[in-house]
């Protein structure tokens, strides 16, 4: 009857010794996991920053070419230059019951002029998109997490005849990158920007040709939102030669019609 007793006393003495190794066990392994914290990929939101309040001020130059003619077969330039300042003014809840935010563009012709309104956006990011509301036709402008070479439907959420089921309109041409804006000819002063994102017309929404020059391009730097855009939208003159062989002329520097804007950050404030 002893020994009985003195094995069972022993089996409960090394039942308790291993439960108080596997309790030893167990809080260090909770405890080196509460520790340890896996990093999340960056979305990337923070390229376009929205709170209530931010502002974001643009040196803005248009650049419009003369009509070519076979009398005159050049195009001579004429540039306005002027600023727009956007400030998103208002947080609100959108019909899909979404946040969205309203943002406000104003216009001055020279930095000692008052700004006046001209025109209000709606800027909303649902899901892993950013779009933007522009007179009643919304757009996708970013795509969360960029990356490079990434394209998309810039016109999702419209009636736009690029609005296709396959249509990728528009692609991170450059993720990551530093960006210098200004400098050169441009009158404005160089400003460099660490880490920037480049989006860029693609497919059916540009072309570069002979005939015809179409893009838009944006490039949004990092805690900091748009800092340059650029569109262009040009059309060459042609005319066929009067002899033989009768070929299709292409004057350099010549357009039937021709317009070109330059944005330029130079003044901002993000939260």
């Amino acid at each position: 009857m002893r020994k009985a007793f003195s094995a069972f006393k022993t089996v409960v003495t090394r039942l308790r010794a291993a439960l108080a190794i596997g309790t030893l066990l167990a809080a260090t392994a909770l405890g080196g996991c509460k520790n340890t914290t896996e990093a999340l990929p960056d979305p990337g939101r923070g390229y376009y920053p929205l709170a209530v309040g931010n502002t974001w001020t643009y040196a803005v130059r248009d650049s419009v070419w003369s009509a070519a003619n076979q009398t005159t077969p050049t195009s001579t330039p004429t540039a306005t230059t002027f600023q727009f300042r956007e400030t998103i003014t208002e947080m609100f809840t959108d019909a899909a019951g979404q946040p969205a935010y309203r943002l406000v563009r104003a216009r001055r012709a020279t930095a000692t002029d008052n700004w006046v309104d001209d025109s209000v956006f709606t800027i909303s990011s649902p899901g892993s998109a950013l779009v933007l509301n522009r007179g009643n036709t919304r757009t996708v402008e970013l795509i969360f997490p960029p990356r490079a070479g990434r394209s998309w439907n810039l016109n999702a959420f419209n009636n736009n005849y690029n609005d296709t089921i396959t249509a990728e309109t528009r692609q991170y041409s450059a993720v990551g990158q530093p960006f210098t804006t200004g400098g050169g000819n441009t009158g404005l002063p160089a400003v460099a920007y660490s880490n920037t994102i480049t989006t860029a017309n693609t497919g059916m929404a540009t072309e570069s040709s002979l005939l015809r020059h179409v893009n838009y391009q944006q490039v949004y730097a990092q805690g900091v939102g748009p800092v340059y855009r650029r569109r262009d939208n040009k059309a060459s003159f042609t005319y066929t030669s009067s002899l033989p062989p009768y070929n299709q002329i292409f004057p350099p520097g010549a357009y039937t019609s021709a317009f070109t804007r330059r944005e330029t950050l130079i003044d901002y404030k993000v939260k």
